[in-house]
């Protein structure tokens, strides 16, 4: 089978696991935007361009993270287990992300809303992990099952 032969199942498949690839870099990307937005927020000095920039960034990537993630995995049946757990987990952190960026100037609800999306940020991130390390683990499997090309 050549490449244009392939299945239309298959196509879609390696459409959402490319969708996939690229969410996980955007993930990455959003993580030190994420803190240098909140840091120019809370430290001394005057940084109202630049964060207007960074809180603009994150917003942008954030949606992007969102819409690649409701892409890859939709709205999955619930179910009992720590996949699905980490996916609605993503969502609402999502959610609490935009609600934290937007609402710099109502203090306190912008810094409880902070703490609130560092600690969710610091769970996805423990979740993100595990996963990574299973599907480099399933890679290398699957790299040494199929053995030396001739």
């Amino acid at each position: 089978m050549t490449a244009p032969d392939l299945h239309p199942a298959v196509v879609a498949l390696r459409r959402k696991q490319r969708a996939g690839a690229i969410n996980r870099r955007v993930g990455w990307v959003l993580l030190p935007v994420v803190v240098a937005a909140t840091a120019s927020h809370y430290l001394p000095g005057d940084r109202t361009a630049l964060g207007v920039v960074l809180v603009a960034a994150v917003v942008g990537l954030n949606t992007t993270h969102l819409g690649l993630s409701v892409y890859v995995f939709g709205l999955v049946r619930p179910r009992r287990t720590l996949k699905v757990f980490h996916i609605y987990f993503g969502y609402a952190l999502g959610v609490v992300i935009w609600t934290s960026q937007t609402n710099l100037d109502n203090e306190p609800l912008h810094t409880y809303l902070t703490i609130l999306m560092f600690l969710g940020i610091a769970g996805h991130l423990v979740l993100a992990v595990r996963y990574a390390a299973r599907r480099r683990a399933a890679q290398q499997v699957a790299a040494a099952s199929w053995g030396p090309w001739p």
